[in-house]
């Protein structure tokens, strides 16, 4: 009868393998945040923008814009301002208030969201809306 012999696991050998784990998943998330950063604006819809959850796991769960995203090397400029991702009838650009491409927003915070068809901007911003609620205050 031969008998087997199990390698110890040892503290060192666990606390290795959490620090490859913990580096790997800080290095993932860093590029994440890399990638926001590099869109004009992401206040308002952060991961939403490009995945389909809030909590994404993985870059298989991208929708329509994260796709396009993706595809233009996570790169925001003009060619991907002047696509209709997710063909909601508005352009990426205007969705993201930065209807040039040029990484400057017009306006401080997300119009829509480029990568959801039924979220569309709406025909008064928030700062239009607060001159007007100004108006009716007593």
């Amino acid at each position: 009868m031969e008998v087997q012999v199990r390698p110890k696991l040892t503290s060192k050998t666990v606390l290795i393998a959490i620090c490859v784990t913990v580096l790997f998943m800080a290095g993932t998330l860093k590029s994440r945040e890399d990638y926001m950063r590099s869109l004009p604006v992401f206040k308002h819809y952060k991961c939403m923008l490009c995945h389909t959850s809030a909590t994404p796991a993985s870059s298989s769960d991208l929708n329509a814009f994260g796709v396009d995203f993706e595809k233009n090397g996570y790169v925001w400029n003009n060619a991907l301002a002047i696509k209709d991702s997710d063909g909601d009838g508005f352009l990426n650009g205007i969705e993201l208030g930065d209807d040039e491409g040029d990484g400057t927003p017009e306006i401080g915070f997300e119009r829509s969201n480029p990568g959801d068809r039924f979220n569309t901007p709406s025909s008064i911003d928030r700062g239009t809306w607060g001159i007007l609620k100004s108006l009716f205050e007593d």
